[in-house]
């Protein structure tokens, strides 16, 4: 398909580099001497091949930023933003540059994980038994946070058909050699999406029994995996998929853990300084030098004083009778030089290394009252709660601005519609809004629900190179 010599000396020279940084250079053999079992030879070279497969989570085209951009650039929130192509004003072609570079970005990504897997399953016994299972957790979540992207980006969502039977993407689940890179049984067709989420569950489950509660160190607690990160994810599937009790009792388990809180402000996870709140669950971290650069950072492209391509307009403009004037996700995370139609997010702007969110504890809570409210035949109290907490936050406590009660709506739908609103609100440009709007059957301000363009096409050139690749309909 694409797996081949290139991916896999891309992935072990990240390794062996990472193995290797410690060591005298002047006394080491040349790096194409160092084998697959000389990188994993004992438990320090374990211990920074592990730490390698973050750094393959940083891809410029992927979950280096760009993968949450295509979730919000192509919602009701964002203008359409020129520079991401045909992507925002869903004109995409197969041979489309974006929709190579973010499947390539995507598998690449996974073959870290893979040969990760791969290789201390043949290696096994060289560090301690907990520290082996702690990093075959933290792959296991890796690949299962990259398949969860790949899935809606290429295929359309879970519940387009009754049985989640249509294509989904090829679940490559090993990390092919330069002997077996090209071998026709790598050639795969693609899983459906119900095989897909049936993977992902899978992994994240095998994750949260291997990894730990927490970190000793505030960077690991945020920028390496934790159960809290694993069944963070895991109540993002179920609500997905439609599993709403499912949705609801996972997020449970990280309320209940006590672990994480909300930030008196809700700018807070967004400052350089204050990356590693405990409101921020999980991020792929970045450092000012090692990052996705000028091309590529969420604050380059978000950032009315970067590269500024993506303005968020339209959300500033929702009805302030809903998205209060006083809201603090209006007064402190809307750019205030910006005109009223020019309007830029300020959660992004800190140059090339603002880290990536991809759990916060806000999240959770709205995870959880959405499963509570779809769940329940009539209005559900505890979900108007968890509702209100994540709204509080934001909003000044004034008469104007009440707290909600069950009196506050007239159906299960008005509070179900209310706990989404908050979702546009809280998460916006975090990469749900365009998933939050399909998983519901809704249309997009510039697509409609099950539009054959409303997924990224698979690329030409693999269709092209594989012939049991079957393209998606419309390309």
């Amino acid at each position: 398909m694409f797996h081949n010599s290139k991916l896999r000396q891309a992935a072990l020279g990240a390794l062996i580099l990472a193995s290797a940084a410690s060591c005298d250079v002047l006394t080491q053999d040349p790096p194409t001497a160092l084998t697959d079992t000389d990188a994993f030879a004992n438990p320090d070279r374990i211990a920074k091949s592990a730490v390698g497969m973050y750094d393959q989570l940083q891809n410029a085209e992927f979950l280096g930023g760009r993968a949450l951009i295509y979730g919000d650039v192509r919602s009701d929130d964002t203008n359409p933003a020129g520079f991401f192509g045909n992507v925002s004003t869903f004109n995409q072609q197969p041979n489309d540059g974006i929709a190579q570079n973010a499947w390539t970005g995507g598998y690449r990504t996974l073959y870290g994980a893979n040969y990760f897997l791969q290789q201390i399953a043949i290696n096994t016994g060289k560090t301690t038994p907990a520290l082996e299972a702690q990093y075959i957790a933290e792959a296991k979540f890796i690949r299962g946070l990259v398949y969860l992207n790949l899935v809606n980006l290429f295929a359309q969502p879970y519940v387009f058909t009754a049985d989640a039977s249509h294509p989904g993407v090829p679940l490559q689940l090993t990390a092919p050699n330069v002997s077996t890179a090209f071998d026709p049984s790598q050639n795969l067709a693609r899983a459906t999406v119900k095989q897909v989420y049936a993977q992902i569950e899978q992994d994240l489950n095998d994750a949260i029994t291997g990894l730990p509660e927490t970190y000793t160190t505030a960077f690991d607690k945020t920028g390496r995996a934790t159960k809290d990160a694993a069944r963070t994810l895991l109540s993002r599937v179920y609500l997905y998929k439609g599993q709403y009790a499912e949705a609801a009792a996972m997020a449970n388990t990280v309320i209940t853990g006590g672990r994480h809180t909300l930030n008196a402000s809700p700018a807070t996870p967004f400052n350089a300084i204050s990356y590693q709140t405990s409101e921020s669950i999980f991020s792929v971290a970045m450092n000012s030098a090692d990052n996705p650069n000028t091309n590529n950072a969420l604050g380059q492209h978000y950032g009315r004083l970067r590269r500024g391509d993506i303005l968020v307009t339209p959300y500033a403009r929702i009805d302030s009778t809903q998205f209060r004037s006083k809201d603090r996700r209006r007064t402190q995370l809307l750019d205030p030089v910006a005109t009223p139609t020019n309007v830029f997010t300020l959660k992004y702007n800190n140059a090339s290394f603002d880290y990536v969110p991809i759990a916060r504890y806000s999240e959770v809570l709205l995870n959880r009252a959405e499963g509570l409210a779809q769940a329940d035949a009539g209005i559900n109290a505890d979900a108007i709660a968890l509702l209100n907490t994540v709204r509080r936050r934001s909003l000044p406590l004034i008469p104007a601005y009440p707290s909600f009660t069950v009196a506050s709506f007239a159906s299960k739908q008005a509070l179900v519609d209310a706990i989404l609103f908050e979702r546009r609100l809280e998460l916006a440009f975090e990469g749900h809004r365009y998933y939050d709007l399909m998983r519901n059957k809704r249309n997009s301000s510039r697509i409609n629900y099950g539009d054959d363009k409303a997924i990224f096409p698979i690329p030409l050139i693999d269709t092209q190179q594989n012939p049991n690749l079957a393209q998606n309909k419309g390309y």
